[in-house]
Order: structure tokens, then C-alpha cells, then sequence
């Protein structure tokens, strides 16, 4: 069975980005941490951290564990 941590986070998808998102994505998912798009972060991979896409008008296009 697989279950999907960012479910309860997913309806953000489609709305403008603003930093006071990261905490409330927290919130839903019980991650540690998140990432917006200029926010600097390493390249290894880690289970607790959701990484915030962001188009180039500004909505949020897809959350990823990364």
C-alpha cells in the first residue's frame, strides 16, 4: 500500500506562491522542511523536505519530496 504524504497539500497547486505557504504545507504533511522557488538548497535527497514548483507567473505548479 502506498500512501501519498502531500495529499492533503495538493489543493494549494494552482495558487499564487507566497513564502507564508511553506509553513502551512508543513502543517498538512508533517514534513520537516520546504522549499520555495529562490530558496537555496542542496541536491542530496531528503525524505522530509517538499520542494515548491512555481511557474513563471508565479502559481504553485507541483509539490515533490526531493
Amino acid at each position: 500500500m502506498t500512501i501519498d504524504i502531500l495529499c492533503p497539500a495538493r489543493h494549494v497547486i494552482g495558487t499564487r506562491y507566497v513564502e507564508s505557504v511553506k509553513p502551512y504545507i508543513l502543517e498538512l504533511t508533517g514534513l520537516a522542511a520546504a522549499a520555495g522557488p529562490q530558496d537555496i538548497t542542496t541536491r542530496e535527497i531528503r525524505t522530509d523536505r517538499v520542494m515548491i514548483g512555481v511557474d513563471v507567473q508565479g502559481f504553485i505548479n507541483g509539490l515533490i519530496i526531493s
